[in-house]
């Protein structure tokens, strides 16, 4: 007997910008369960891009018309944070599954809404959480659950920038404007920082402290620098970010209680013990390139999962919620000179009274 081959799903990418042709599309080329049969963005140039690149595939200027023409199984979202939201709702509302770009929202009203809809469509809603699936990183992750460095105690992640990531036009313009981006490098770079955090610790968050400042894109509406302090309930973490360095790396370090494990770009070196330290290098250092296709690759498999089993669904919502929690709860602390707030999800809004006329 043959075992049928499961057809593939039918997506459509909305925005395709430089992330989206750079990082998502050679993955979705290469994987053989999907197929990418509409694109979805405002500006005739990319949609010019978009059929030269995937002459198949149909072309619209407007979300709500892809969504009402096209029979979906999922989109693709890589617009710039602001319409985050729009998009995914829009997409559930038709009971389209969403694969969509960090951060998913930047404000937990928002992240509620997304959640009930996702609820009531009954369809999976997954961020790109792509630096989990860094060749390093996986290797480092693999040493944490055999228990080589005992329980961990101590995280800190650095990414150093000279300038934030560069738009679909060449320049960082989007990123520099609160009203498309939501933020600053909290948003762009904390957003990663803050799910690696959890993954590595193996734990949620508790509390956050955080200070933002702006070093050298002084004339801009975000920060292009912060530092957190994030608690465990047995582990803390140190992020140090900004796009105002005179070199580009990352780098990190996880303390646990019988070793550690150093990141420096393309290399780990894992310390445990008495025993020499063992050092490997990979082939690719983590601050090569912003767009990462390979990483977007190997995520795709557990995208497909949660698609497919009921077992796995909503982990990694349940990541970018913690994610979200911490993103607004860093700004809310650096507006309070760095205080330490405490991760607690804010009561629903009360029901109006029908009785008061609200």
């Amino acid at each position: 007997m043959t075992t049928r081959r499961p057809r593939s799903l039918r997506g459509a990418i909305v925005g395709f910008g430089n992330v989206a042709v750079e990082g998502h599309l050679p993955a979705w080329r290469q994987h053989k369960l999907f197929d990418i049969v509409a694109v979805c963005d405002p500006s005739e140039a990319r949609l010019g891009l978009a059929a030269e690149l995937l002459p198949t595939a149909r072309r619209y200027a407007i979300v709500d018309e892809l969504l009402r023409r096209e029979r979906l199984d999922f989109v693709d979202v890589a617009t710039p944070p602001a319409s985050h939201t729009e998009v995914v709702l829009a997409a559930l509302a038709k009971r389209v599954a969403v694969l969509c770009e960090k951060p998913l929202t930047t404000r937990w009203d928002e992240l509620r809404r997304i959640r009930s809809a996702a609820s009531a469509a009954r369809a999976v809603v997954f961020t790109t959480h792509n630096w989990k699936y860094a060749p390093i990183i996986r290797t480092a992750k693999r040493t944490l659950r055999r228990g080589d460095l005992g329980a961990v105690s101590h995280v800190r992640l650095e990414t150093i920038r000279t300038a934030p990531p560069s738009d679909a036009g060449g320049a960082s313009t989007w990123r520099l404007d609160p009203a498309a981006a939501g933020g600053g490098i909290l948003v762009d770079h904390g957003w990663h920082a803050f799910y690696l955090a959890r993954h590595l610790v193996d734990a949620e968050p508790v509390a956050i402290s955080a200070v933002t400042s702006q070093r050298k894109f002084t004339t801009a509406g975000v920060e292009d620098t912060a530092e957190c302090t994030i608690e465990f309930p047995h582990a803390r973490a140190e992020i140090f970010l900004t796009w105002a360095g005179d070199a580009r790396r990352n780098s990190g370090t996880v303390a646990g209680s019988s070793g550690t494990l150093t990141i420096a770009d393309d290399t780990l070196v894992t310390t445990i013990a008495d025993r020499a330290p063992v050092e490997t290098r990979f082939a690719q250092p983590l601050s090569a390139g912003s767009y990462h296709p390979d990483w977007f690759a190997a995520m795709l498999d557990d995208f497909h999962a949660e698609l497919h089993d009921p077992t796995v669904r909503g982990d990694n919502l349940r990541e970018a919620e913690a994610c979200c929690r911490l993103l607004e709860r860093g700004y809310q602390s650096s507006a309070a000179g760095g205080a330490r707030l405490a991760l607690v999800e804010p009561p629903a809004p009360a029901a109006a009274d029908p009785a008061s006329g609200e």
